[in-house]
């Protein structure tokens, strides 16, 4: 059982055009989607599209509708020629506590048959109820994975579209760790921490996650919106919300050619 959760924290800090910098408490799940029925049956606190104290839902994924993740993930993959037949996918993301969750980014590490990664791919939601998957392929940086993507789904009221994204994973273990710079027209402005210790996923930790954080995922949502007033008041320009890119109608074009509705 590759399954785990990750224990640590979330850190925004902004450089520009005034510094601006926060932390909140998270715990991530990391789902070897090949075990989510297994943890469904053998976790009394845990199910698989159905409500419970924890639940994860495959709508809240890739095309927001029902269907297996782990296969849209494979087919959105060999759409790039990574074939990933016989491989693992694991999902590290945050799942519903009692009914509820945001998640401004999921990460899919992909590994192929032999057991390597051979890409991760982020999956961005914005508070508008849009989503964007970036595949990121891995870099030449020996065991840390570095890659880049250029922002195509405007997220927050305060950076443009006109933004690079610079990832860092380092491999997953006994921690996560991951490091997300933003550049606004070359210049870094923002860079955001995951961090995390693993734990196991039992029914105790699950437990102690119902009893302890209840609230866990209905607070991202309000610290995305306290942090926003607080930028408002200190008067950091705001950017209206776009139409959606020429990427994002791609993307979504793209979503109904491989995953008709039935």
């Amino acid at each position: 059982m590759t399954s785990c959760l990750y224990e640590g924290y979330v850190r925004h800090r902004r450089g520009r055009p005034t510094v601006h910098d926060f932390r909140y408490a998270s715990t991530l799940f990391y789902l070897d989607l090949d075990e989510v029925d297994d943890l469904a049956a053998r976790l009394p606190l845990f199910s698989a599209n159905r409500w419970n104290c924890v639940s994860f839902y495959d709508r809240d994924h890739v095309d927001g509708r029902i269907g297996a993740t782990k296969r849209k993930i494979e087919q959105w993959l060999a759409r790039d020629g990574i074939d990933m037949v016989g491989g693992r996918i694991g999902l590290l993301t945050s799942c519903r506590l009692f009914g509820y969750v945001f998640n401004p980014v999921s990460f899919y590490y992909c590994y192929g048959r032999a057991g390597g990664l051979l890409a991760i791919v982020a999956e961005v939601n914005n508070t508008f109820g849009e989503r964007f998957l970036y595949t990121l392929p891995p870099s030449d940086a020996g065991h840390v994975y570095q890659a880049e993507a250029v922002k195509q789904m405007h997220v927050s009221p305060f950076l443009s579209n006109r933004c690079r994204y610079q990832f860092r994973f380092v491999p997953l273990g006994d921690r996560l760790a991951i490091g997300i710079v933003q550049q606004e027209d070359g210049r870094h402005v923002l860079d955001v921490q995951l961090w995390g210790q693993r734990r196991p996923l039992s029914a105790g930790t699950l437990a102690r996650l119902v009893l302890r954080h209840p609230f866990l995922t209905l607070k991202t949502t309000t610290a995305i919106h306290f942090e926003a007033l607080r930028l408002y008041l200190k008067r950091v320009p705001l950017v209206r919300q776009p139409p959606p890119t020429p990427a994002q109608c791609l993307q979504q074009e793209t979503f109904e050619r491989l995953f008709p509705r039935g």
